[in-house]
């Protein structure tokens, strides 16, 4: 780095001997190093987080729930940049945990193909296929700025530089929480660019372990050691290192560091060791992803030139140690279960664990009638369980055997295999419902879903009846076409959706047929929510689908969107949270299979739920007493008043209240700086709704976790 240089003056007195003692000073400062100066114009102490230069470092100093955390930065640009971490408990003094640590970041840029259906909006791409390449991001420090907003404070560092890449260190500090947010904000200027990253801290392993969660849920102790990096299969995406003092646990945004896959393999995204992918030198822990993902599509994220990509970590520091350390992480996210919300059943949608078809392989294989053990006690049932999810809506038959639901030979057996599984397989808290996932008739893939089950072919021969009574199972409905799709769930009370609308297979659907007498039916939903495509720039996720959401509603077309999963394999291994979504469904029980599930496509249907990651919920939203999916008739003055209730873990970054009157699409954001974590607000606003015809609302927080409502409806 530039040294500070002291410039002579004009004075008349100035001597010879005092130019050469500053000569040898500039020379001194140019060797031993100087702080770069701090900007602290933008800084307010009342956000609750302390600086305090001292020489050529800074500290930073925050109260937690637990006590207090303290960080000493190097603002030499000689040395780690990180001098401690200190946590104190109780008023007690703070204790140093961990000294001389330095980040960094590696980054993995591929070629996103702009050519393709959808341009930035794809998934099928595959970007670990083509030329890429990985570098760590330099870091030479030129700059530091400090600035405060509402509860926190940010202190960005200047010259990070790599891979056609360059920006900042973008440490993040929120009063009352223990959690450091650090973040490597970059952006391009060239075009096409998909990128992955790796993160963490390099330190000198001596009296150090490594600790982690494993996949047996038990926890693992390794002594931090030279020996070169590899990878750890983890709980929870952690992994800590522990000193003799104490520990700091490092783990990513949980949703918003996993770009779209077809299947939720845990490929071990945390790491520790020397040489971390022949980049890193010495010592390090961090979190990684994997260049092949599952070896389908594998999209990697969106990089667009001018957008500032914020590849994130967070640091919790503590005095605490192993479970105790561990269980502080999990609480982020409730131990990775979507939590309770009283009025509400948690429900789930769009999985193609393929259970039936295995099954009948199974048979056929062994000539058999007793079920294997994996078949007969599936671990996806237990995974769902032990997530929180309570009504789960499968999409079958999507694989090779999809093709046999065209035969009715085929298809019916494979339909009562279904059937009877999903009612063998729930309980009186649990309830796993038949679905598929077509993509005939209608244009792209879509979602269906009947109240009860229902026996259909998707296919109609010339002369075959639209229903017809089979000797085995009963009334058989044969579609062929997007009027005998509507008449079946008509005469079934069914509903139908769009699967991953506007990407994939389903890329221009629902716009397409938006015109057609199926897409105006009160027995077309509407579409599904999931984060994909990823864009590390964007401060909430899924933004393709609530796009969709917003275009519907000002089509006049009262639609919803339902989260969607759209994974293949799930067991006690794979890392199903961090793919998750959940609908809460306002629904006082759960029904029993054998009963009828009716209530559950009534409440999709009314729109009489909300959207959520898990780790922001919100257990009320109204407007003049109107929840979502409801009516509103406006009085003359057209205004409203809206209450929201929230509840979080991590600290909130901002909520929006989204408006439409047909044509444009209105947004008021509502700054939630002030708060800290594991919080609740109500929110109140007085709403001016003149010409307006709908109105919904989102909260997301610091990791891009969210939570959405569905549409209010305004006459």
């Amino acid at each position: 780095m530039k040294a500070k240089h002291v410039h002579p003056g004009a004075s008349p007195h100035f001597s010879l001997f005092r130019f050469v003692a500053l000569v040898f000073a500039s020379l001194a400062l140019a060797n031993f190093g100087w702080a770069v100066p701090v900007d602290l114009k933008a800084y307010d102490r009342a956000c609750g987080v302390e600086l305090r230069e001292d020489g050529d470092s800074l500290l930073v100093k925050w109260s937690t729930a637990a006590g207090s955390t303290e960080l000493t930065l190097n603002l030499s640009g000689e040395g780690f940049l990180v001098r401690s971490i200190a946590v104190g408990k109780d008023g007690d003094k703070p204790v140093v945990v961990l000294r001389d640590a330095d980040p960094f970041t590696v980054l993995t840029i591929g070629q996103r193909d702009l050519k393709k259906r959808g341009g930035w909006t794809i998934f099928f791409d595959r970007t670990s296929r083509k030329p890429s390449e990985s570098g760590k991001l330099g870091f030479k420090l030129d700059s530091v700025v400090a600035r405060s907003k509402g509860n926190r404070c940010m202190v960005d560092l200047g010259g990070l530089e790599g891979q056609s890449f360059s920006g900042k260190w973008r440490f993040t500090f929120y009063a009352g929480c223990d959690l450091i947010h650090l973040q490597a904000v970059v952006e391009t200027k060239k075009d096409a660019r998909a990128l992955l990253y790796h993160t963490g801290l390099t330190c000198d392993p001596k009296g150090k372990t490594v600790t982690w969660i494993g996949l047996d849920d038990k926890a693992h102790e390794v002594k931090a050691t030279s020996r070169e990096a590899q990878p750890e299969k983890t709980r929870n995406r952690a992994i800590a290192l522990e000193t003799q003092t104490g520990s700091v646990a490092l783990f990513p945004p949980p949703h918003r560091y996993f770009y779209p896959l077809d299947e939720a393999y845990n490929l071990g995204f945390t790491w520790h060791g020397t040489g971390f992918m022949d980049e890193v030198p010495g010592f390090g822990i961090g979190i990684r992803q994997d260049l092949e993902g599952d070896r389908r599509w594998v999209p990697w994220s969106n990089a667009p030139p001018g957008t500032s990509q914020e590849l994130g970590i967070f640091w919790l520091p503590s005095l605490d140690r192993g479970s105790e350390l561990f269980d502080r992480v999990k609480a982020y996210t409730h131990g990775d279960r979507f939590p309770a919300v009283p009025g509400h059943k948690t429900f789930t949608s769009h999985y193609h664990v393929e259970h039936a078809t295995k099954l009948i392989e199974a048979r056929e294989k062994k000539g058999q009638a007793v079920l294997p053990p994996a078949l007969k006690k599936p671990e996806f049932v237990e995974v769902f369980k032990k997530s929180g999810m309570q009504i789960v809506h499968l999409a079958e038959f999507h694989n090779r055997l999809g093709r046999s639901r065209r035969d009715p030979d085929k298809a019916l057996p494979l339909l009562k295999t279904l059937h009877d599984e999903c009612a063998r397989l729930s309980d009186k808290g649990f309830l796993l419902l038949p679905g598929e996932e077509p993509n005939v008739h209608l244009g792209g893939h879509w979602i269906s879903f009947f109240p009860r089950p229902v026996m259909w072919v998707l296919n109609r021969a010339k002369g075959k009846p639209f229903v017809e009574e089979h000797p085995e199972f009963g009334p058989v409905y044969h579609v062929g076409s997007p009027e005998d799709v509507l008449k079946l769930m008509e005469l079934e009370n069914g509903l139908m959706w769009a699967a991953h609308p506007r990407i994939k297979s389903s890329t221009g659907y629902p716009d397409l047929y938006r015109e057609k007498p199926f897409f105006k039916s009160d027995r077309y939903l509407g579409g599904a929510w999931k984060a994909m495509p990823a864009d590390l720039s964007r401060p909430r996720l899924g933004w393709r689908v609530l796009d969709l959401l917003d275009d519907m509603s000002n089509w006049g077309a009262r639609k919803h969107v339902v989260g969607e999963v759209d994974i293949f394999r799930i067991d006690r291994t794979t890392e199903f949270y961090a793919h998750a979504n959940v609908n809460y469904l306002r629904l006082d029980r759960i029904p029993r299979f054998e009963d009828g599930w009716t209530p559950v496509l009534k409440a999709l249907r009314d729109g009489a739920f909300f959207l959520s990651t898990g780790e922001v919920l919100m257990p009320r939203f109204t407007i003049d007493g109107k929840q979502s999916g409801e009516n509103l008739k406006l009085d003359e003055s057209a205004r409203a008043k809206l209450e929201v209730e929230l509840n979080w873990t991590f600290p909130m970054a901002f909520a929006e209240i989204i408006t439409g009157d047909g044509k444009e699409v209105y947004r008021q954001r509502i700054d939630l700086s002030e708060t800290g974590a594991f919080g609740s607000k109500g929110i109140k606003e007085s709403l001016e709704l003149k010409g307006k015809s709908w109105v919904r609302f989102e909260a997301w927080d610091v990791a891009a976790n969210g939570v959405i409502s569905q549409p209010l409806w305004l006459e």
